[in-house]
């Protein structure tokens, strides 16, 4: 079953807050224009709004340290995530059922945070299997592969 709003609601709500400023708006974007004007009038906007024109800096500086140096990619560590995810996964307790619920729900939820914590521990070092991989097999390594380039 689906729902078919009669109108939009974000601009049904726009027009009943300020419906002389939503008219003009309409009016605004019905004209041809050049884009230069339509670049004045974004910043005249964002300048009345007190608010930057650059998002994509504000955005970046939201960010916290861990989505600006990118997602994890060496793939020792990863595989050091999930041996360890496997390790607390089997020390946690079988019946969590009113920590974790009941059924496969209960279940899910178990194996992420066990998944979260195996991460966590990785990154924090582990216990040494990605570092043991990495002298075994150097050449393969991501560190060896950043220093060829």
């Amino acid at each position: 079953m689906s729902i078919s709003p009669p109108t939009d609601i974000v601009l049904d709500v726009a027009r009943a807050a300020e419906p002389a400023r939503a008219e003009a708006a309409a009016a605004k974007l019905s004209l041809p224009g050049d884009p230069a004007a339509f670049t004045d009038a974004v910043r005249a906007a964002s300048a009345a709004l007190h608010m930057p024109l650059d998002a994509r800096g504000t955005l970046t500086g939201l960010q916290n340290g861990t989505a600006l140096s990118g997602p994890s990619t060496d793939p020792y560590r990863k595989f050091e995530g999930l041996v360890l995810q496997q390790f607390v996964e089997a020390m946690m307790p079988e019946k969590s059922e009113t920590v974790f619920g009941k059924g496969h729900a209960g279940g899910i939820w178990k194996s992420m945070l066990a998944e979260r914590i195996g991460e966590q521990i990785a990154k924090a070092g582990g216990v040494g299997i990605a570092r043991m991989l990495d002298k075994a097999h150097p050449a393969a390594s991501p560190s060896a592969n950043a220093q060829k380039v």
